[in-house]
């Protein structure tokens, strides 16, 4: 029985050294406390990151658009001669009717920006016979009609009538719409301002002189009622007008009559006036076309000359007399008025018809040989046809000969 009781012993005491070792690994936690806890550790925060912003733009600018070129068209004509025969001829019931003497070419001058014409006599109100003439009040009418916006007094015939009929031409214009009056002057003030005309924004300077007056002379207390060549006094001119213009034209009635080449003198005069920046030469006087040419000056600048334009009417006896010329010039400017371009430049050459109590000016692509058999010149001259007018046009003008082809736009 001791022995079992020792067995007893034994177990007993295993148990307390196991329940020990248990007690010592998990200890007891006192009342009123907690365990420690561990928060989860959180990786750093970045600051929110907004979209990327694009850099400010600007908005599309378009590429700056270039204005159109201005287009200029020039028309100019050489001597309006009205002899009394010419006013005879288109004398009507209660005075005259000068009209139907333009009907032909009126298409070419209608759209014309300046249209110019010499005007060789003054309109004194009757019908002048040669060598002092002069022409119905009416026959300015039939000018403005016809399209022309400014015309040229200086001409040799400008005293035939005296100062008084000057005077009364000078009255006669003036109340007409041209846009200017050349080369002869009412007052004494009028006579120093300068001459311009604007179209479509260009402005266009103007200058004319004449030779003589046929051995008439001014009262002294009036000489500046006439333009007069005088190269002290056209040098001082274009100094004046130069700067105040966008293209200057001058009108000089010079040269010898019926001479189909300009002289000397012409061509020193020309090259007076390109060198002091004259853009467009016209001439009128010697009654018979005259070469067309450019000039230049020292700085590269270039002049287109006209040296005669021959008659427009009239009803003189020598047929190189009957084939005149219209000058046609384009240009293209721009906006500030600079020059761009002379886009052409030529003339449309013209024939006056006359037969009796009837003159008509016709271009001479118009101009048939049916006409030309029952002109008044074969009076006077002959051969006078188709052939001899192509031909004399070609000889003077060459390639500055144009055609006329209809009415422009």
């Amino acid at each position: 029985m001791y022995r079992y009781l020792k067995y007893i012993c034994v177990i007993a005491t295993l148990c307390l050294v196991f329940c020990g070792c248990a007690n010592q690994t998990q200890q007891p936690v006192p009342q009123g406390t907690q365990p420690p806890v561990t928060e989860p550790v959180e990786a750093p925060t970045q600051p929110p990151t907004e979209p990327p912003t694009e850099a400010p733009t600007e908005p599309p600018t378009e590429a700056p658009t270039e204005s159109e070129p201005i287009a200029i068209r020039i028309t100019a004509t050489g001597d309006n001669l009205l002899h009394n025969s010419v006013s005879y001829a288109c004398a009507v019931e209660g005075g005259y009717d000068f009209t139907p003497v333009y009907q032909y070419i009126t298409d070419i001058i209608g759209g014309s920006d300046i249209s110019f014409v010499n005007q060789e006599v003054m309109f004194t109100g009757e019908a002048g016979a040669y060598p002092n003439l002069a022409a119905p009040l009416e026959a300015a009418d039939a000018l403005i009609d016809a399209g022309f916006n400014v015309i040229n007094l200086a001409t040799n015939h400008t005293l035939d009538k005296g100062v008084k009929g000057l005077e009364t031409c000078l009255e006669t214009v003036h109340d007409l719409p041209f846009d200017a009056v050349l080369g002869a002057f009412r007052t004494e003030e009028e006579s120093t301002q300068l001459c311009f005309v604007e179209k479509q924004g260009i402005r266009f300077g103007f200058l004319s002189y004449t030779y003589g007056l046929n051995g008439y002379q001014l009262p002294s207390d009036k000489l500046w009622k006439i333009s007069m060549i005088d190269e002290a006094k056209i040098k001082a001119d274009l100094e004046a007008i130069r700067p105040e213009c966008d293209y200057l034209i001058v009108s000089m009635h010079w040269g010898n009559e019926y001479q189909t080449t300009q002289g000397s003198y012409q061509e020193e005069l020309a090259q007076l006036l390109c060198d002091g920046g004259a853009d467009l030469i016209i001439g009128t006087h010697p009654h018979v076309l005259q070469p067309i040419a450019w000039l230049e000056n020292a700085a590269g600048h270039r002049t287109l000359c006209a040296y005669s334009l021959g008659n427009f009417v009239s009803n003189q006896h020598k047929r190189a007399t009957m084939l005149g010329g219209i000058l046609e010039v384009e240009l293209l400017f721009d906006e500030n008025g600079e020059l761009l371009e002379t886009v052409s430049a030529g003339v449309i050459p013209t024939v006056t018809h006359y037969q009796k109590g009837y003159y008509r000016i016709y271009p001479l692509s118009d101009y048939t040989d049916e006409l030309a058999a029952k002109h008044g010149i074969h009076k006077y001259e002959t051969p006078f046809d188709l052939t001899y007018l192509n031909e004399l046009s070609q000889k003077i003008l060459g390639e500055y000969a144009i055609t006329w082809e209809g009415e422009h736009d």
